[in-house]
């Protein structure tokens, strides 16, 4: 029996994404926040792919993603709700590491992503653009 594909891409597939457990949503945050510094780099550099990826890796590394979440926590800009995912997150145990980032830097990298998984899960593209806008606000400084 053939079984009907029932899947939205723009509807929530999952119910209550606060109440998933922390490292789920860090696993599918990690891909939306890399699919959306792909496609940014993509927009406004023009370059063989090994060289996007080297530019990409200046946004998705757990060290970058650390200092984007220091920048997030120091100007209060989760929401109560973001705040208590990024909680989570950061404060899970974790028996995997970041080939070149200190603990601290990979949890703060997790809870970064746990957000973005949990914004995504909850539909929340709105929201999500917010973030990533600000990350690439910074992201730009430098």
């Amino acid at each position: 029996m053939e079984k009907k594909l029932n899947f939205n891409v723009l509807e929530k597939n999952i119910q209550g994404a606060n109440q998933l457990q922390a490292l789920a949503l860090a696993y599918i945050g990690d891909s939306i926040y890399d699919i959306m510094a792909r496609e940014y780099i993509m927009k406004f550099y023009i370059g063989k792919i090994n060289d996007l990826h080297k530019k990409v890796s200046t946004i998705v590394s757990a060290k970058a993603q650390s200092e984007f979440m220091k920048y997030i926590l120091d100007n209060d800009l989760l929401t109560p709700e973001e705040y208590a995912i990024y909680n989570r997150a950061k404060n899970q145990k974790n028996n995997s590491k970041a080939k070149n980032a200190t603990i601290i830097e990979y949890k703060l990298a997790t809870g970064l992503e746990a957000v973005f998984g949990y914004l995504y899960l909850e539909k929340n593209f709105s929201r999500l653009e917010e973030m990533f806008s600000y990350i690439i606000k910074e992201y730009e400084k430098k």
